[in-house]
């Protein structure tokens, strides 16, 4: 259920030290935060666990760009429509005086970046691949480009099963919500024609999630650069790598994925999957 009425933010909030007074939460720490928005973790005492709360600040000393509020919202909309146990649950939302607000899961497991840090087993990258390809078929068929999945947005159960997050950037095909000539993604996952800030579609997340097959399988990104500009470059005029002789059967996958035309790609994540499917992994 939305709130209404969450508690006038206390004296000092808008400094963003203080935690925002929502009425039914007892805020624990801060994870994430951003000039815009920030990310705490907190105890419903509704539900009687730790959730997720995510702020958006909406007052004068914030700094949202025009429609920034409107995305917020419409992240909302799109996570209460889609329901995939790979993605994240909404279960409270609501605003304040200078604040808006979405209550989600929180994983304490921490996300895919982590563990691809730490190393990952051909097997592993092969099963979290496959989970991370039904929860984009989920958003797909929903007429959804997710444009912004990396492994920071890929969240990791304690049992191993992932749960996308972060759909902010989400848009639904045929819609105008963002304009030709805005790029906005993150770069070292972005797709060519997203970096561009031509019209995507779902085949720009298939990029994206070939760039995140590769840095499972290899440790490595497959594009790299010494500034945004020159990663951006790498992504459009940079030769797809060639995987290194254990991994050598993955390239016919990772070379459909990566290709820098959308029209050369695997039309649909399902098309990967079968290629993934036909190596006997």
């Amino acid at each position: 259920m939305p709130h209404d009425d969450a508690k006038k933010p206390a004296s000092g909030s808008r400094q963003r030290t203080v935690f925002p007074t929502i009425a039914g939460y007892r805020f624990l720490q801060t994870i994430a935060r951003s000039p815009k928005s920030e990310v705490h973790v907190a105890l419903s005492v509704e539900l009687g666990h730790n959730v997720a709360v995510k702020v958006l600040r909406t007052g004068p000393l914030s700094s949202l760009e025009a429609g920034e509020a409107e995305r917020f919202e419409r992240e909302r909309e799109l996570l209460m429509r889609i329901k995939h146990p790979a993605i994240v649950d909404v279960y409270d939302w609501g605003r304040g005086e200078d604040f808006r607000y979405i209550v989600t899961e929180y994983f304490p497991g921490g996300s895919l970046e982590l563990r691809i840090r730490n190393l990952m087993t051909v097997r592993d990258s092969v099963d979290i691949f496959l989970q991370i390809a039904a929860a984009l078929q989920t958003v797909h068929a929903a007429n959804l480009c997710h444009r912004d999945l990396k492994p920071a947005n890929v969240m990791m159960r304690p049992d191993g099963r992932i749960v996308l997050i972060d759909f902010g950037l989400a848009k639904h095909l045929g819609t105008s919500h963002t304009n030709v000539g805005e790029v906005r993604g993150s770069p070292y996952y972005i797709s060519p024609e997203q970096a561009e800030g031509s019209e995507v579609d779902q085949r720009s997340d298939i990029y994206s999630l070939g760039v995140m097959l590769y840095e499972m399988l290899t440790g490595q990104r497959p594009f790299k650069g010494s500034s945004v500009i020159a990663i951006i470059q790498a992504h459009r005029n940079d030769p797809i790598p060639v995987l290194p002789e254990p991994l050598t059967r993955f390239q016919r996958l990772i070379d459909g994925m990566l290709a820098k035309d959308a029209k050369d790609r695997f039309p649909s994540v399902a098309s990967a999957v079968a290629e993934m499917a036909r190596l006997k992994v």
